[in-house]
């Protein structure tokens, strides 16, 4: 090892401390570069103790940095979360929005994390699932009196809200269009976090509920529910969508609460309407009911009348029928006997007698019959 001119031998010089602690002969080298006779060379200055693992050592602190940055360069997003990218040395906040998986991002960046699923707020007074308290607010005027000033009221009542990302710098940029559309990062830039965005969106949804309700009167809330919820979740994603960058996807009206007497006082209302309906019902029952009877006993006059001719047209036929028979029996009757006369040779006189004599044949058929004969005389006498 060729030495600088200005270097003085190593036995004198500064640089003894780098002297090596292993023993073992010395070469000393001259101007040419060639050891000297009888004296050892020297070797190339190090540490104290050091020896040749420093260098390993060094190239390992080396690639280790270079590993730790690439590994900081990585950011993961669960699934169901977005990312908007984030430098932490300059604070810059990124349009492009990611969502779930692994991400080279690069050193010294990371991901300001907001959910890309559904959220609920929900108003209520469940400690296990509330966010925050049920609405307090009052209804409008009752259309009976205009002055009353409408009834405290308060709405249990759930929400859910969804952020719609944009990645276009014309919308979230500083010049946004007419009708900006929500961003992330308009989000981040104007709530600081997903917390506070959160915090946020309860407080516009409670207001805008509580301003709602004041447009319907409480006879509404019993029989128009379904309008005023629908009302409600256009107002609430109308405010929402302007102030907070989200759109409210569904609404649900749970309980409505009203003063106990004025409550009372509407469910009386209602039973006396329900009982008037049901009276009015079975009135028409009873209508109907005896409609029945009356056409029963149409029926049954009708059906006594048809009856009552048929059994005079069959008494009739019958009548008829029996005097027909007769007429034909005596005619048939007086022809037989005429021809029988007429075979006999018999006068009126004997056939006169002809018929007594059958007439008590039939009656001896029958029974005993007595017998009486005039001009009869005995053999004394004579």
């Amino acid at each position: 090892l060729k030495l600088p001119p200005f270097e003085l031998p190593f036995e004198h010089s500064s640089f003894a401390m780098f002297e090596p602690l292993r023993g073992g002969p010395r070469l000393n080298v001259d101007e040419e570069g060639e050891a000297s006779q009888g004296r050892p060379a020297r070797r190339p200055f190090r540490l104290a103790g050091g020896d040749d693992s420093t260098t390993f050592f060094i190239v390992g602190a080396i690639g280790g940095a270079v590993l730790l940055v690439l590994f900081l360069g990585f950011a993961a997003l669960d699934p169901n979360m977005y990312g908007i990218r984030q430098n932490y040395l300059t604070g810059t906040i990124h349009y492009d929005v990611e969502r779930g998986g692994l991400h080279l991002l690069g050193p010294f960046m990371g991901f300001i994390q907001f959910p890309a699923t559904q959220q609920t707020l929900e108003f209520s007074m469940n400690d296990a699932t509330r966010d925050a308290a049920p609405v307090s607010t009052r209804t409008g005027a009752d259309n009976t009196d205009q002055h009353s000033g409408g009834q405290p009221i308060q709405i249990s009542c759930a929400l859910q809200y969804e952020f719609v990302t944009s990645a276009d710098q014309a919308v979230c940029g500083p010049d946004p269009p007419a009708e900006p559309q929500p961003c992330l990062r308009k989000v981040y830039l104007s709530l600081g976090s997903y917390a506070n965005a959160r915090l946020r969106y309860i407080l516009l949804a409670g207001n805008e509920v509580s301003n709602t309700a004041q447009r319907f009167t409480p006879l509404q809330f019993w029989e128009q529910r379904k309008l005023v919820s629908d009302q409600m979740l256009q107002a609430v994603n109308q405010t929402l969508y302007s102030e907070g960058n989200v759109i409210v996807t569904r609404f649900q009206i749970m309980k409505v609460v009203f003063p106990k007497q004025y409550e009372d006082t509407i469910t009386a209302i209602q039973v006396a309407r329900q009982q008037q309906e049901i009276n009015m019902a079975l009135q028409r029952v009873a209508q109907v009911e005896q409609s029945i009877n009356v056409m029963q006993s149409e029926n049954q006059a009708n059906i006594a009348g048809i009856q009552a001719n048929a059994s005079a047209i069959s008494k009739q036929l019958c009548a008829n029928a029996t005097r027909d028979a007769f007429n034909m029996k005596q005619t048939a009757k007086a022809n037989k006997y005429n021809e029988l006369r007429e075979k006999l040779n018999f006068t009126p006189k004997q056939m006169s007698e002809y018929f007594k004599i059958k007439a008590m044949q039939s009656q001896a058929a029958t029974g005993q019959m007595v017998v009486g004969v005039s001009g009869f005389q005995s053999s004394g006498e004579a």
